[in-house]
């Protein structure tokens, strides 16, 4: 039987986001996954300071020649955050066996993020009497 299961992966455990400066993940390997979702936590944002968060995509594990796939910015309010979560989904392709996050603090204030990966495949998982733990 063939089913589907997700996978997670702590790609960036909490890091200080200094002004003005920007944090990378680690470089995740796309084989044989078919959808990925980068659950990217910011945590506290002065009143209308912001983050980039940009997507890349590489075909090696270091990022060699990685490349910006898609990016966002986000901006806190006037009354600030203590924290915000942004998701970045997506299908693989063929393009890009790696895939990364990197946030970039677009101002001057301190921050700290962190990132979890999300992966979904389709593989044989055999008949399972109704539970079966894929991560605990």
């Amino acid at each position: 039987m063939t089913q589907e299961r997700l996978v997670s992966q702590l790609v960036s455990a909490p890091a200080e986001l200094a002004q003005s400066g920007s944090v990378t993940s680690a470089y995740a390997d796309m084989c044989n996954r078919r959808d990925f979702t980068f659950l990217v936590a910011v945590g506290t944002l002065a009143a209308q300071k912001g983050v980039k968060v940009e997507l890349l995509g590489a075909n090696d594990a270091e990022g060699s020649e990685a490349e910006t796939v898609a990016e966002t910015t986000y901006t806190a309010g006037s009354d600030g955050e203590s924290s915000h979560l942004i998701a970045v989904r997506g299908r693989v392709t063929p393009d890009w066996r790696y895939m990364a996050v990197k946030v970039s603090n677009l101002d001057t204030g301190a921050a700290t993020t962190a990132a979890v990966l999300l992966v979904s495949d389709s593989l044989f998982v055999p008949d399972d009497n109704g539970l079966t733990v894929l991560w605990a």
